[in-house]
């Protein structure tokens, strides 16, 4: 997503580095507020449960942790894009989800574009935390867990209305 929000003192966007080409290459990271606004008429941002069903479908074996999260494995290399990640990441894309390494902004500082992406869910349990999709530069699987709502992560928006 690419999409610049009027940014306000809760949702906010940035483009990695602050630099506008690379919202071109990796579009937009969004603070969880910003991510809830980003999505155009007749879309929203997925809840849990429709990032699960997605890496559900493309993975070829859970590893179920009891005091982790369940890692999905093979999702993350048939949903990764083959360009946009460093060296040494066995992409497929073969879906045509695209998964391109946008990197994250967390504490002020930009970090790991080329070697992750991370996906705002719009679920929400806790205050101060919301889910979100991690995939991996050197890993074949995907996670779903929670982080702090003012980090900027990307955003994928789902036609229809949450069901």
């Amino acid at each position: 997503m690419n999409f610049k929000t009027e940014d306000d003192s809760l949702a906010q966007s940035w483009c990695y580095d602050d630099k506008p080409e690379n919202c071109k290459k990796y579009g937009r990271l969004y603070n969880w507020e910003a991510a809830k606004k980003v999505c155009p008429e007749g879309w929203h941002l997925p809840t849990v449960d429709e990032w699960y069903e997605l890496v559900e479908d493309h993975t070829c074996e859970i590893e179920e942790n009891e005091d982790n999260p369940d890692i999905y494995h093979c999702a993350g290399t048939s949903l990764k894009a083959l360009q946009s990640w460093e060296d040494g990441s066995p992409n497929t894309n073969e879906h045509g989800f695209s998964v391109i390494a946008a990197g994250i902004k967390a504490q002020n500082e930009f970090k790991y574009v080329g070697k992750v992406s991370y996906f705002w869910t719009s679920t929400a349990p806790y205050e101060k935390y919301a889910g979100l999709v991690t995939f991996d530069r050197t890993e074949d699987y995907s996670t779903i867990v929670l982080t702090d709502k003012t980090f900027g992560l990307s955003v994928r928006c789902i036609k229809g209305k949450v069901e």
